[in-house]
């Protein structure tokens, strides 16, 4: 739904309708060149969400006091050198189980790939290596424009090394030539399981319940407190409550322009069911843009034909809360 210029609509008369008138690395070779894709390959949501028992994990601390943390879990997720893949995704769907078992997220990070396209090393990390604050290059381009403004916001970056590294090997796919599992920042154990974005994921019972709810005027918070009580803790929802606002959001962009489409279409439905007794109107500018609508029900006017002296209109309904 449009908003209209205050200046424009007072040069041009409404026209009125109503409801009665229808990292690239520079030290490679020539065959080679690398991509960074480490603001795009986070990791997305998993159809099942078990928090899966994790033990505490190995802290180990240097001569030196720098403390390292060692993940704890089944020889049978850890990744392992000469170990093969039939293709990238395997392999990273592979080390995100390996890090929902230790207490931690993972995303894909750089690549090499040739001059044919064709990747030929992949590295696969901890989400929380590279640095907390933005690159020099980075910084320069915003310090070039006077209006750019840095987003200031935490970071959980902390230059973990912990990562695998995947080399092309033709016909067999890919194989672990590196696997560093060393953290130096603590890992997700017990409750903490459910902030990880790995068991994470908005279920499609979760996803009908916001949109039925979202019919009731129920909104997302609230939703989430109720689906609480539903399945007795927040650990056993497997989302957390802002997955549920950016569910809900998702569900009011994808209506986009067609808001105004949507009410009249409603209006008309429920003015034929009600045999007339619903009234609405409404007026459209020349560019067909919805710029005023009114409605009536059969209570509303029977309250009218009662105490008719005064008609009052709340445009704040329900926004105040």
């Amino acid at each position: 739904m449009s908003n209209q210029n205050e200046d424009s609509s007072a040069q041009d008369v409404p026209h009125i309708e109503s409801s009665e008138s229808e990292h690239s690395y520079s030290d490679f070779d020539d065959e080679s060149r690398e991509t960074d894709e480490e603001s795009e390959e986070e990791i997305g949501n998993v159809s099942e969400c078990v928090y899966p028992n994790v033990p505490a994990p190995k802290v180990v601390t240097s001569p030196n006091g720098v403390k390292v943390w060692i993940p704890s879990c089944d020889d049978v997720y850890k990744p392992r050198t000469n170990q093969h893949f039939q293709t990238i995704e395997d392999a990273f769907l592979f080390y995100r189980e390996y890090g929902r078992q230790g207490g931690f997220d993972v995303r894909k990070s750089g690549q090499k790939s040739n001059r044919r396209g064709n990747v030929v090393s992949k590295v696969i990390q901890c989400a929380c290596s590279g640095s907390p604050t933005p690159s020099k290059s980075k910084a320069k381009n915003d310090m070039a424009g006077d209006s750019v403004q840095i987003r200031r916001t935490t970071s959980r970056r902390c230059l973990c090394q912990a990562h695998i590294v995947l080399k092309a090997t033709g016909l067999r796919g890919f194989v672990v030539m590196g696997f560093v599992e060393d953290h130096n920042h603590p890992l997700a154990i017990g409750s903490e399981n459910m902030f990880l974005r790995c068991n994470r994921s908005v279920s499609k019972i979760h996803q009908n319940f916001i949109m039925d709810c979202s019919r009731a005027k129920i909104g997302a918070t609230r939703v989430y407190n109720i689906a609480k009580e539903m399945v007795g803790s927040y650990e056993n929802i497997g989302a957390t409550v802002s997955d549920f606002k950016n569910f809900s959001r998702d569900i009011k962009l994808g209506i986009g322009e067609n808001d105004a489409s949507l009410i009249l279409d409603k209006f008309k439905v429920r003015r034929k069911a009600s045999s007339n007794k619903f009234f609405y109107e409404y007026k459209m500018d020349r560019e067909g843009h919805l710029t005023g609508l009114f409605w009536t029900d059969a209570i509303g006017q029977a309250n009218y034909e009662i105490f008719g002296d005064i008609v009052s209109f709340d445009p704040t309904f329900r926004t105040n809360k």
